[in-house]
């Protein structure tokens, strides 16, 4: 029988990928937008139409109140944008099918996985290493949450790469490499890691090929550069985590922790958080001394298994081995800090050094020349065990509250959970506890998003000084949009009209082209009867929004100087 299983064949491999992929990652398929989907997919006009293709590599991912501008923030993942944009053109804001879409490409990881694998295992060893990949809880929130299509798509395009490298022999072949590793480039930046394991590759296995590939990738990594650089710069960080705030050495000092975390739930999955913010920036024995031993240990035994490969088995297994552990090893470099980050660490970002550590542990059952038959067994244990744990923990991404009260349940330090069980609270109309959260997240790290829900809470329990405090104080962090609609809409029910006026000026420089703003600038014109100026101001409203129903009707009430008769509920 094992003879048998060692001649699978790749359909056949592939068939059972997706019969397991599709069990165990069924209990997402219907969970709903949640979190940056709203400005990255819901309420980002760009995205809704494929034709503003040009729009997605020209900034970055978050729509700022724009309609036809570049997309504002930092991040530069065309590529995902793009996807978004297609799946939005065609089907629309359905869920699900982002969902499936997202699950679907997931699977094409495994599946290229597993056809990179078989150059260096057995048949059976290769599939049950990809199943392990495809199933493993920490890589579940890479299929569970939308925004982390970014990692998909560039785990997707990179594996295709290295798997072209090594299927193809001719100079022609390379011109694929070159265009998947700009793909997985355009998906997420970390895919440098890609481009030097390529390097790697064909310095110790196919060096004849170098300098052609040298030739090959040099136009499109300059493109890439250039393009980067004219939409979001090409080294920048927002302050939006607690790790932010420290110095290089502050941010070293809490390293090793996080290195430690990937290790311990690599291997005991079980108590999973969508996003982690500690942070340790001074020495200490418990938190920087003792995950730095253990880091060390881990590192050691690396070393200590590479010289029994090279002393036990064959050269080429040796190098295997090498090109395995660096790629462990130099997947997690993008994600230690050196570089501030938005936050300390997230189980999304292991995916990619994952596959690393897989390859270590498939040379090292090799060099102990373990029973394929018990090998078997185990691997079916594991990718069972951790296929159930992965399905239980879609259920927990089912809406921003359930996986923030499950988050809030493992980590209390997390302010971000805090700020989405404010917002969950928020629309369910208990304001109290809404503001209580609020208060909460931004005491664990100011913010600009919690203090945008902080000062929604306030403005609905009618504390109008407050909630306009809280709004000013979200906007020393960031120009969010959403922040200055919410303030822009507290001007019709608190503030005299003059202050209110100067900041609705400044807001719609801000936003030239957000219709709501422009809406409370009206009003606000028209109140203090400066009429010329309240009609400008609305016919620029219609001009932005021009189905919306409200702004219809005021712009005919103000263009025709009738009574605007309207009225503005705080809740």
């Amino acid at each position: 029988m094992l003879a048998k299983l060692n001649k699978i064949r790749p359909w056949q491999a592939a068939l059972i990928i997706v019969l397991i992929g599709f069990a165990v990652f069924f209990t997402g398929l219907t969970n709903q937008f949640q979190g940056d989907d709203s400005l990255q997919i819901i309420s980002n006009i760009p995205v809704h139409s494929i034709t503003n293709i040009k729009l997605f590599f020209e900034g970055g991912t978050f729509y700022n109140g724009q309609a036809l501008a570049p997309l504002a923030g930092i991040y530069y993942r065309p590529l995902m944008m793009t996807v978004f944009s297609l799946i939005y053109t065609i089907f629309g804001a359905k869920v699900v099918v982002f969902h499936l879409v997202q699950l679907l490409l997931w699977i094409a990881c495994a599946f290229v996985l597993y056809l990179f694998l078989r150059y260096s295992f057995k048949p059976i060893l290769a599939l049950l290493l990809a199943l392990i990949f495809l199933v493993h809880p920490l890589n579940s929130q890479a299929v569970f949450s939308i925004p982390y299509t970014q990692d998909v798509l560039s785990m997707l395009f990179g594996l295709l790469a290295l798997w072209l490298l090594i299927r193809f022999k001719s100079v022609r072949s390379l011109l694929l490499v070159a265009l998947c590793l700009v793909l997985s480039l355009f998906s997420k930046e970390s895919a440098v890691v890609f481009v030097i394991l390529a390097f790697i590759y064909l310095i110790w296995f196919n060096r004849q090929r170098l300098y052609q590939f040298i030739g090959i990738m040099a136009l499109p990594l300059a493109g890439y550069v250039w393009l980067r650089i004219n939409a979001v710069g090409l080294f920048q960080h927002s302050v939006t985590a607690p790790i932010d705030k420290f110095n290089l050495a502050g941010r070293l000092f809490t390293m090793p922790s996080i290195v430690l975390m990937f290790l311990e739930k690599f291997i005991f999955p079980w108590k999973l958080v969508s996003s982690y913010y500690w942070a340790y920036p001074n020495f200490s024995v418990r938190h920087v001394l003792f995950p730095l031993l253990i880091d060390l240990a881990v590192l050691a035994a690396i070393i200590y298994f590479g010289f029994l490969v090279h002393r036990k088995l064959s050269k080429a297994t040796y190098y295997t081995y090498l090109f395995f552990s660096i790629w462990a090893l130099l997947a997690l470099l993008p994600y230690l800090q050196l570089v501030p980050l938005d936050m300390t660490a997230s189980e999304a970002w292991f995916c990619l050094t994952m596959v690393g550590w897989l390859g270590i542990v498939g040379i090292i059952l090799g060099l102990y020349r373990i029973s394929l038959k018990w090998v078997l067994v185990v691997g079916v244990i594991l990718v069972t065990a951790f296929g159930i744990r992965t399905a239980y923990r879609g259920l927990d991404w089912k809406s921003s509250y359930t996986i923030a009260a499950k988050d809030y349940s493992v980590s209390h330090d997390n302010y971000v959970a805090d700020k989405n069980i404010a917002l969950y609270y928020f629309s369910q109309g208990d304001y109290t506890k809404s503001r209580d959260y609020a208060q909460q997240s931004v005491s664990l790290f100011p913010n600009v998003l919690g203090y945008n829900t902080l000062g929604m809470a306030l403005s609905a329990l009618n504390d109008y000084p407050a909630s306009a405090q809280a709004f000013t104080a979200g906007m020393k962090y960031q120009d969010y949009v959403s922040l200055y609609e919410n303030r822009a809409a507290l001007t019709a029910t608190y503030g005299t009209p003059a202050a209110n006026i100067q900041f609705l000026v400044e807001a719609v420089n801000n936003f030239p082209k957000d219709s709501q703003i422009w809406f409370y600038l009206a009003i606000q014109e028209y109140r203090d009867s400066n009429i010329s100026n309240a009609k400008l101001a609305i016919t620029q409203a219609y001009k932005y929004a021009p189905s919306n129903q409200t702004v219809e009707i005021i712009d005919s009430r103000i263009m025709n100087n009738q009574p605007l008769n309207i009225s503005f509920s705080t809740k």
